[in-house]
């Protein structure tokens, strides 16, 4: 039997999963901006600088007819366990688009 080795990027390999199942993208980006806000005060004495501000990129049709706040209130809820955990994410900065939007 072999162990699985634990991911250096819990918290990518988790938006990554949940954002791709919820949403099915046509486009995922996923940017880790986490060494940017390392020295920021908020930061200071957290033992997760590594990932705790992403930006993302998610073209989706499930984001048709939905207007920008509903789309990132759509996307805070599914992440939510990531940003309410102790030295969890931080901060998302979101660009949410519609395939045809995309174009």
């Amino acid at each position: 039997m072999f162990k699985r080795a634990m991911s250096s990027t819990p918290i990518t390999d988790a938006i990554r999963r949940k954002v791709s199942e919820a949403f099915r993208p046509t486009v995922l980006e996923i940017e880790n901006d986490s060494h940017k806000h390392a020295h920021h005060a908020p930061m200071r004495g957290s033992t997760n600088i590594a990932e705790s501000h992403f930006r993302l990129v998610i073209v989706s049709d499930q984001f048709e007819g939905k207007n920008l706040p509903a789309r990132h209130r759509m996307v805070y809820s599914l992440l939510d366990e990531e940003m309410k955990q102790e030295n969890g994410v931080h901060a998302l900065q979101l660009t949410t688009r519609t395939p045809k939007e995309y174009q």
